[in-house]
């Protein structure tokens, strides 16, 4: 009788342990998307690995809940940290050039693509940094202080039909 009680209480935590570990790997599934052949970005942190130009290039995904719906649709992206100096001969880096470089940004869901795209100047090192490449709602396709809008209006859709987003600078 002792043995089965045991044994019992040996089944009931192998479950509650693997539907812990279930649960939290459901969770950080839910929030992330793919970009450049898996490298992951997470919705929250918005980091990724995605040029050959610059290591450090983010891009962080803006998000509204829409009453209308119920549900969270992302309204846009910004790309960050871009390096605008000039290429460095012995590492390949810095995405400026005197030939200007154009950025892209592609956007997959489940109804379609969206296309967004930036030409990039070149400038000094110590302030390339600092822009912010907008693809949303917003699209006068000039630069307002630090923020750089594409020219192309990004129509919100659900969460849910993000497949993967993709960034290109050549």
């Amino acid at each position: 009788m002792e043995k089965r009680t045991n044994k019992n209480k040996k089944r009931l935590l192998i479950l509650v342990a693997l539907v812990g570990v279930m649960g939290i790997g459901g969770v950080v599934a839910a929030t992330s998307i793919s970009i450049n052949s898996g490298s992951p970005l997470s919705l929250g942190a918005g980091y990724a690995t995605a040029t050959t130009c610059d290591t450090d290039v983010a891009i962080s995904a803006t998000q509204a809940y829409d009453t209308t719906t119920n549900l969270y649709n992302i309204t846009g992206f910004e790309v960050t940290g871009v390096d605008l100096s000039s290429t460095l001969n012995n590492t390949g880096l810095g995405c400026g050039a005197t030939t200007r470089k154009v950025m892209q940004l592609a956007v997959v869901t489940s109804a379609g693509v969206y296309n967004a795209s930036w030409t990039l100047g070149s400038i000094a090192a110590s302030t390339s940094n600092g822009y912010i490449y907008s693809f949303g709602a917003t699209n006068s396709g000039r630069n307002i202080g630090s923020y750089y809008y594409s020219s192309i209006a990004l129509t919100s859709f659900s969460i849910s039909n993000l497949t993967t987003v993709a960034l290109s600078i050549a």
